[in-house]
């Protein structure tokens, strides 16, 4: 079975779930987010350990779920107290180490899976969940969300295939073009703005979206932008590895943080945005 039909099918059954869940909210929707955090967290770590350096696992990961939890509660200030708390749990737990050689690096890659991708993916929980309103914007941020950094990918990769010349990041990734990026933006804006007239003309009642199309023009570029660091941070982060893939789990794609990368980023970028410049 060729590499592109392993895509397709595995695209097939999990796009439809995604959905779903997406759309259902609730426990559902906080369990799949818990979920993916694990399993995230066990390749970050299976990465990092490929590199010949010794996290704490198993706290990290209880650090990265109890960050999501509290992401429930829609308070940021809760979420930093977290933060804050799973920290200084990790530093004291350092002290049981009998190997002082590697006190530093085995508590700072603890704490930066703890970041990268508990502490960005509880974004998305705080983006479908947000205050009550008229209509579920919280259906809407998430599914902006995806399909800006879909749209973003699809922009970068055809736009780069075909007119790509100049590199972006040579050393990291030198498949990636400064044209690509440009159709990135292109295709980001491009389908942050269709899921707006979508949801506003199809799905939603009347008031709608309540998001001026102006802010669709302006977040575009900056979501974008957003979404090229993602990828490039984790192909960054593999290259040190020197693995191919964050994993195996989605045949076709390699592992979850293959397909995670770019939204990583984008979902905070995606919330802050939202949250304090469109729906202050």
């Amino acid at each position: 079975m060729s590499n592109l039909t392993q895509r397709l099918i595995s695209a097939a059954v999990i796009i439809p779930a995604l959905i779903y869940l997406f759309y259902k909210g609730g426990t559902p929707f906080i369990v799949l987010i818990e979920v993916v955090i694990v399993l995230g967290m066990g390749e970050f770590y299976r990465m990092v350990e490929a590199r010949g350096l010794a996290p704490q696992k198993g706290m990290g990961t209880l650090g990265a779920l109890a960050l999501g939890l509290t992401a429930t509660t829609g308070r940021l200030d809760y979420m930093a107290l977290c933060l804050s708390i799973v920290a200084l749990v990790i530093l004291a737990n350092q002290l049981r180490s009998l190997d002082l050689t590697s006190t530093i690096i085995g508590m700072a890659v603890t704490l930066l899976g703890v970041v990268y991708v508990g502490w960005f993916l509880s974004h998305a929980i705080l983006l479908r969940f947000p205050p009550e309103s008229a209509n579920d914007l919280g259906f809407f941020f998430i599914i902006l969300t995806i399909a800006g950094t879909f749209m973003a990918d699809a922009g970068a990769y055809f736009t780069g295939r075909a007119y790509g010349k100049k590199k972006l990041a040579p050393f990291i990734s030198p498949g990636k073009t400064v044209e690509g990026a440009i159709g990135g933006v292109v295709g980001g804006t491009a389908g942050i703005i269709a899921t707006k007239l979508v949801f506003d003309w199809f799905i939603f009642e009347p008031p709608g979206t309540m998001m001026p199309l102006i802010h669709c023009v302006v977040l575009g570029p900056f979501f974008v932008a957003a979404t090229i660091v993602g990828d490039l941070a984790e192909s960054m982060m593999k290259r040190d590895a020197n693995i191919k893939d964050s994993g195996n789990l989605i045949p076709g794609h390699g592992g979850i943080m293959d397909r995670l990368d770019s939204i990583l980023f984008a979902l905070p970028a995606a919330y802050y945005y939202l949250a304090f410049v469109v729906y202050r």
